[in-house]
């Protein structure tokens, strides 16, 4: 642990230095001078701490003691949000620059205090662990470095690919007949209004992903396929009855959701079209998590690489064409190759197996079912949002009797036709 937080602040300082000797061309080119240093210099401090907190997340992740940097990231976000609010509410702001500037300033300060209480954190579940002397030690920064070095290369090419990406889709936009603040603005109503209400219901399913690492590691070195295949199969059906859910509460809600979060519903249409995308969204978080728990980490990022850059011949060629609905497109072609990709690397290394019929087709038809009897049942929009919240837990409750009906009478039809054929081979006997 010593040596992986040396590595993280070392390199953590390297990329605060490099963000701060850049941030004037960063302004300037990337930026086009709408806003200052000042900004970007605020968030090359947070850089140290938040490279360190990686460390200090991989050590709670591989001692199954999640819930320790869950909740120091909980505190962090609440003090985050207190902050923006505090900022953008009471102190005064001019332009568009200060309230970056304010928007960076409580993220970073959040990442600070992110730092502090997860660094205690560590110290104090340390002192749970007993020292044992050997007297041959491992040389654990090879293994550290044999892992962090391949993925460190590839994250910096995927971060160059994701950056040329955010830089190009307001570009593209802006050249199907929109000026640059209607391009930006078509830009956020998706990357920030639209995705971040898709991804919310995710948390959940990045939190089971964290500990499936770990788990997998430990399947993976016991060589124990059966029981890895039992876990996939497992959570595959998890990931697919909620995904699948959240898909149909999307549909169903579309307006009351965007009403409730945003007070507009511009962006309605976009939430119908993307929330499909959910599925796939998903599943990959859930699939990457398992190929680095099977020291496949590379082949992830790989994988990352490739849909950057056939993202970003997409939107060179489509968006000028076709707008922000061939930036919609785009998105759904890219998290389904990213999705199929991640599939095929876990099956070429576990061949696990996976009814798709009763897991995937079934709830999805359950879903529509229960959608078009919400709707039919339902006809008028409320915008109460304790109305709101009441309709989507009836929803929730009407799709999971129809799936659990739908399993009891399989169960039983499955028993019955068993029971048929065993009579007919006592018959014939």
């Amino acid at each position: 642990m010593k040596k992986c937080i040396l590595y993280s602040l070392f390199f953590g300082i390297i990329a605060c230095i490099v963000l701060i000797l850049f941030a004037p061309y960063c302004s300037s080119f990337l930026l086009h001078g709408k806003v200052t240093n000042m900004p970007i210099y605020i968030m090359a401090l947070s850089l140290p701490f938040t490279s360190v907190v990686t460390s200090l997340s991989g050590y709670f992740t591989g001692v199954r003691r999640v819930s320790k940097t869950s909740f120091s990231r909980a505190l962090s976000m609440i003090l985050q949000v207190a902050l923006t609010c505090y900022f953008l509410y009471i102190l005064p702001y001019s332009d568009l620059s200060i309230v970056c500037t304010y928007l960076i300033l409580a993220t970073t300060i959040a990442s600070i205090f992110e730092f502090i209480l997860t660094y205690i954190l560590y110290l104090l579940d340390r002192r749970k662990i007993q020292s044992i002397n050997t007297s041959s030690p491992e040389n654990y920064l090879i293994k550290i470095l044999r892992i962090a070095f391949p993925v460190a290369i590839t994250s910096y090419i995927r971060s160059g690919l994701s950056t040329l990406k955010q830089l190009l889709i307001p570009f593209s936009l802006e050249k199907h007949s929109a000026t640059c603040t209607e391009a930006i603005s078509q830009y956020g109503l998706i990357n920030g209004m639209t995705m971040p209400i898709l991804m919310f219901p995710c948390i959940i399913i990045t939190s089971c992903a964290n500990l499936l690492i770990p788990e997998f590691a430990r399947y993976n070195i016991k060589k124990d396929f059966t029981r890895m295949n039992q876990v996939i199969t497992f959570i595959f059906k998890l990931t697919c009855f909620f995904s699948i859910c959240v898909i149909g509460v999307f549909l169903t809600f579309t307006e009351e959701i965007c009403y409730l979060i945003y007070n507009n519903l511009s962006i309605s249409s976009f939430l119908c079209l993307l929330s499909p995308l959910v599925i796939f969204i998903y599943l990959d978080k859930i699939i990457d998590a398992m190929l680095r728990g099977l020291d496949k980490q590379v082949g992830v990022m790989f994988c990352n690489i490739f849909d950057l850059f056939s993202t970003i011949i997409l939107i060179y060629t489509l968006v000028p064409i076709y707008g922000i609905y061939g930036y919609v497109a785009i998105i759904a072609i890219s998290e389904i190759l990213n999705f199929t990709i991640s599939l095929i690397q876990l099956y070429k290394v576990t061949k696990f197996k996976f009814d798709y019929f009763s897991y995937v087709l079934v709830p999805i038809l359950l879903v529509f079912a229960t959608k078009f009897l919400f709707d039919a049942i339902d006809n008028y929009i409320e915008y109460d949002i304790s109305f709101v919240i009441l309709k989507i837990l009836i929803f929730v409750v009407i799709y999971i009797i129809l799936f659990i009906s739908f399993n009891i009478f399989r169960f039983f039809k499955q028993k019955r036709v068993f029971f048929l054929f065993n009579k007919k081979k006592i018959l014939h006997f």
